[in-house]
């Protein structure tokens, strides 16, 4: 018997239970698990019902024979065990079944380790056997891997296609095993190769685990007792550093054995199993103790009124139309997994959820895919929320992540295909100039971002000739680069763009986002719909805004030619009376187009051109629909400046941009906009998997 944890059969065990503290601070022994005369080996299965947690045991004192068992993680524990009455799974005339491993990409496929009769024979060794799922059964058989000495403790791979294993073929029958890995190909497995760097010659390596982060936890007594180690894996799966002993306090205990480490799927425990403790037989149990969490995730939830313009100061400006603003409420938020429920208040329309304290009191807990149910409180009657289904993937999702709550007007109205979606008090332009003042999409404006620190301008280098000669010595001097402003030439406030301009750029960011997500949802509702199967055009517009106000003098316009422009954007229709100021060089407040202050309408177009190229490559790219209509000539795409005067609208209302989507002689009677009672949203949805 070389590898004492793996003549087992299967459990499950239903998470719930009693947890005390084992013999070291931090680590702690469930007693539910440990009931039976010895538990190893806890491997878990992710279903669209739940997580199960497998494990096997001793059905004796003796430890002659070990079976599976199985659970559900539930909020209070670990529940019960449970052994697995199937037949193909703990076969009767078996002395060990046991230590399963499941596809994280399928939980329908398993691996484990059974001693049964192979083919009629009457030998007894450790195997690998394939199981599959189908309509609730199990087939089991013995994989084509498997040598004549003792295979065992296999796990997979973070993919589902790779396959680790421990066994002593290359020793039989010294007590001592290596690891290998299996590739998956097609139908079958390739023939299994030997994991270099931390199999030693005189060693005993089992109980291999993959973690999420790319590691290969394993067992190794290298250096003298069963302990608990761990590798970095290469893209190529093999290990590629040097591999450490692992030192979280209460884990490898000296005089002890520990086998079978394995993270749950959210990363934040590590269970394992181990013979320390004053009982002479010195039986294995099973414990975890809690990971320090490096991924402090958090999620901005954003509560947005969708609705009609009713401010009588932006009627005049915008017409009766579906406009969009923050809301100042409260959030309903519960955590489905613990089943706790807390009201969040969301200052000026946000509030930020932490998601890195979830599973703090155990392992069932520690989901690697996590359910919340979010709803905003309606601000006032006549609005209907959304009850929005967050599935979150924690390991995938890393760093902050961002969801939009609704408040949808139900209020009954006589509607035309009409939706603007304005933005207030978002600076979108620094002041007197005309390229949107965005960093994380200004790859889709034609213009020159002011963010621009990370561009290249040149490359100066030594040649590779002229180092030396007979004569001479060389010394190469290159050119220094300065970059020097345009100050009032190029209208830029820079004083303003150095104390703000991060910030703003954020907010943009996120207001280009929410208007995105806007048109995209204007194009689906019910009365666009229509429209487009009854061949109607959609027209859209895109706005820039301005104040009034008096420019510097000095101000030029430095951006592109109007022809170099109109070949960037050929679909997109501006007022004609721009294109002869579309001149580099031209002043702003000379030629005659312009509001009665000095030219800003001037500026207004430009910054509706620059704005509606961004939206329109924006939108091509990430909005199916829009794209789709684009791309049929079914869409017509214009910009329009609007110089608004300093008596009009407060001074926060002038930097504004906006999309307006239409579909003009067309109109339904509505209800309002009807809102979505329910959906579900998936934010940051596995990657690993093929």
């Amino acid at each position: 018997m070389i590898l004492r944890t793996t003549l087992h059969a299967l459990w499950v065990v239903l998470l719930t239970g009693v947890s005390v503290n084992a013999q070291h601070a931090g680590v702690v022994l469930d007693t539910t698990l440990n009931r039976t005369a010895e538990a190893y080996a806890l491997a878990f299965r992710t279903t669209t019902t739940g997580v199960e947690a497998w494990l096997t045991i001793a059905t004796d004192t003796t430890g002659d024979q070990r079976l599976m068992a199985r659970s559900m993680f539930q909020k209070d524990g670990f529940a019960p065990v449970e052994i697995v009455r199937h037949p193909a799974v703990n076969v009767p005339d078996s002395r060990y079944n046991g230590v399963p491993t499941f596809n994280p990409c399928n939980p329908d496929e398993a691996v484990f380790v059974s001693d049964r009769s192979s083919a009629g024979q009457s030998r007894r060794s450790n195997d690998l056997y394939w199981a599959v799922r189908t309509n609730g059964d199990w087939t089991v058989k013995r994989m084509a891997a498997n040598s004549s000495a003792w295979d065992d403790t296999p796990a997979f791979g973070a993919d589902g296609q790779a396959l680790y294993f421990a066994s002593d073929r290359l020793r039989p029958g010294s007590g001592s095993a290596d690891l290998f890995l299996m590739r998956r190909s097609g139908e079958g497995w390739s023939d299994p190769q030997l994991l270099p760097i931390i199999n030693g010659s005189a060693s005993h390596e089992a109980s291999p685990s993959t973690s999420s982060d790319g590691y290969l936890y394993y067992s190794s007594n290298r250096d003298g007792d069963q302990d608990i180690y761990r590798v970095r894996l290469g893209v190529d799966g093999m290990p590629s550093q040097q591999p450490e002993r692992i030192t979280i306090e209460g884990v490898n205990l000296p005089g002890s054995d520990e086998y079978h480490p394995v993270i749950t799927p959210g990363g934040r425990w590590l269970v394992f199993s181990s013979n320390r403790g004053s009982n002479p037989s010195r039986p294995f149990r099973l414990y975890y103790v809690q990971l320090p969490d490096t991924t402090r995730r958090s999620l901005s939830l954003t509560v947005t009124a969708r609705t009609r313009v009713r401010d009588v100061t932006k009627l005049q400006f915008f017409g009766e139309l579906d406009s969009i603003y923050n809301v100042a409420t409260q959030v309903r938020w519960v955590d489905m997994s613990t089943g706790t429920e807390s009201m969040l208040q969301a200052q000026s329309g946000r509030v930020d959820v932490s998601l890195g304290t979830v599973s703090i009191d155990g392992p069932w807990h520690d989901t690697r895919i996590r359910t919340y149910v979010a709803q905003a409180r309606p601000h006032q009657e006549g609005f209907q929320a959304t009850t929005d289904t967050l599935v979150i993937d924690v390991v995938n999702c890393g760093g902050n992540l961002n969801h939009t709550l609704y408040l949808d007007d139900t209020t009954t109205a006589k509607q035309s295909c009409d939706f603007t979606f304005r933005t207030f008090n978002v600076p979108f332009f620094i002041t007197a100039y005309w390229c949107p003042t965005t960093s994380a999409y200004r790859q889709y404006t034609p213009c020159t971002s002011l963010f621009t620190d990370d561009l290249p301008c040149e490359v100066l280098q030594q040649p590779e000739h002229c180092e030396s000669n007979e004569a001479y010595t060389y010394e190469f001097v290159p050119a220094k680069l300065i970059r020097r402003s345009r100050a009032a030439e190029n209208c830029v406030n820079y004083d303003e763009f150095l104390r703000n301009g991060p910030t703003w750029a954020h907010d943009v960011d996120r207001a280009i986002e929410r208007m995105r997500d806007e048109v995209g949802a204007a194009l689906n509702e019910p009365c666009i719909q229509e429209a487009i199967r009854r061949g109607y055009t959609v027209d859209v517009t895109y706005v820039g805004t301005t104040d009034d106000r008096t420019i510097n003098y000095k101000c030029t316009y430095t951006g592109k030619a109007y022809e170099e422009i109109q070949s960037l954007a050929p679909d997109i229709q501006i007022d004609t009376a721009i294109v002869p100021f579309i001149t580099p060089g031209r002043k702003f407040n000379a030629g005659g187009y312009g509001g009665r202050a000095g030219g800003n309408q001037l500026l207004s177009d430009l910054r509706s051109l620059y704005f509606a190229i961004l939206f329109d490559n924006l939108c091509k790219a990430t909005v199916p629909q829009y794209a789709a209509l684009r791309a049929r000539k079914q869409m017509t795409v214009r910009s329009r400046g609007q110089a608004i005067d300093t008596r009009d609208l407060p001074y926060e209302f002038k930097r504004a941009a906006g999309v307006e989507v239409r579909v003009p002689d067309f109109e339904i009677i509505s209800k309002g906009r009807t809102g979505t009672p329910s959906r579900t949203v998936v934010l940051c949805p596995s990657t690993s998997c093929p």
